[in-house]
């Protein structure tokens, strides 16, 4: 008997405990992104420039940190700006990135709003001028093949996944 209620005692005490922590905020990376929904553009301002980002060409982007602030980035290139500096609102929790029609003409500015999607979900495509942008031109596609069809298209350009597109910010922006 003495035993089962230690028992009893232990198991409540272990969930107790997890409870805690849950409501403590303990990290739970593998539900990160989850719940997070992309917002419409209105007026936002870019978090990085300033400019408002409905008025700057697609694609575009928005974070959710984890302190529930949501920014705007009128273009990738503003984007991974600001994931490569400390935020004092915390780990980002959720990206998401306009895609792209394969049907757009990548060199040409697209002001209407595009589809979010997650932003580990597209594929990124380097290296095709695109005047008016600020920054690295980076287009966004929520399907591979459109992206490789492309870049056929545009010799010297590539696709990169977003740990990629990250790893070639970094490359490109070192010693700056």
């Amino acid at each position: 008997m003495r035993e089962r209620a230690a028992s009893g005692s232990t198991s409540a005490l272990v969930s107790l405990a997890c409870s805690l922590l849950l409501a403590c905020g303990a990290p739970h990376d593998e539900a990160e992104g989850l719940g997070h929904e992309p917002q419409e553009l209105a007026d936002q301002e870019c978090a990085v420039c300033g400019m408002t980002a409905r008025l700057q060409s697609a694609p575009r982007a928005q974070v959710t940190h984890r302190d529930g602030t949501e920014l705007f980035f009128c273009s990738i290139g503003d984007l991974l700006v600001h994931r490569s500096a400390p935020s004092p609102h915390g780990k980002v929790v959720a990206i998401f990135v306009e895609s792209m029609e394969a049907s757009e003409e990548p060199g040409r500015p697209h002001l209407d709003p595009h589809p979010w999607i997650a932003a580990a979900e597209a594929t990124f495509v380097i290296g095709i001028e695109r005047p008016d942008i600020m920054g690295e031109p980076v287009l966004v596609y929520r399907d591979g093949a459109e992206a490789e069809s492309i870049v056929r298209a545009h010799p010297g350009s590539q696709v990169l996944d977003l740990a990629g597109l990250e790893s070639w910010w970094q490359a490109e922006n070192e010693g700056d």
